[in-house]
């Protein structure tokens, strides 16, 4: 067998890395790694980062805008009162007794409110009576009346809308052609922001008067 030349040899043994010239190596780098890190420059510069931005629950409803951009807004207060404020029913009903005060939904059929037999006995007129009107629960208008036994005629006092201001589109199908005088059975017509409204009077006979109340468009 032919003998390798010493050249072959040398080249060979100077692939091979020097174990002890490896561990050097690992050495210098941990020696690097951990001045670097010790550095009271680096140290201060890492203080001085800002931490990243916290986490938040997604918004509960977004738009997005024609750039692109993002628009989050909190969920919408579902008023109970939305169409008028019942504030001003304090000063409007100021003047009625608190027991002949009645509030009466849209779609409302032969409300009950009770008369006294007191009251039908010694006086010419029952009330005033004050009506809150509601749609859907929402305050629309009001209006307040007299009741006369003897001729078992509502009289309409006064007629509001929702900010309890005056209405002026209203009337009676009575044939006195007063607009504010009711008969037994008869009806009021009022026209309100949101629509026309038509309410039922009925005297019972006896000691109760039933309302009734309808949109007509």
């Amino acid at each position: 067998m032919p003998k390798q030349s010493s050249k072959e040899t040398k080249d060979r043994s100077s692939k091979k890395l020097n174990p002890t010239i490896t561990v050097a190596l690992i050495a210098l780098v941990g020696t690097l790694v951990t001045a670097l890190f010790s550095s009271p420059v680096i140290i201060a510069w890492i203080q001085r980062t800002p931490p990243p931005p916290a986490q938040t629950s997604p918004p509960s409803s977004s738009s997005v805008d024609s750039n692109g951009a993002v628009n989050t807004s909190a969920p919408p207060v579902i008023s109970v009162v939305a169409s008028g404020d019942e504030k001003c029913l304090t000063q409007y009903f100021a003047d009625i007794d608190p027991a002949k005060l009645v509030s009466v939904e849209v779609g409302s059929y032969n409300q009950v409110v009770h008369l006294s037999s007191d009251e039908l006995a010694s006086k010419q007129f029952v009330g005033p009576f004050g009506v809150k009107v509601t749609q859907n629960g929402n305050f629309i208008g009001a209006f307040s009346f007299l009741f006369f036994p003897n001729g078992q005629l509502f009289k309409l006092t006064s007629i509001v809308d929702s900010s309890c201001q005056p209405i002026s589109e209203y009337s009676s199908t009575s044939n006195s052609g007063d607009p504010n005088a009711i008969g037994n059975s008869g009806n009021l017509l009022f026209q309100l922001a949101e629509a026309r409204f038509d309410m039922d009077f009925q005297f019972s006979g006896t000691d109760y008067i039933w309302l009734s109340l309808r949109q007509v468009q």
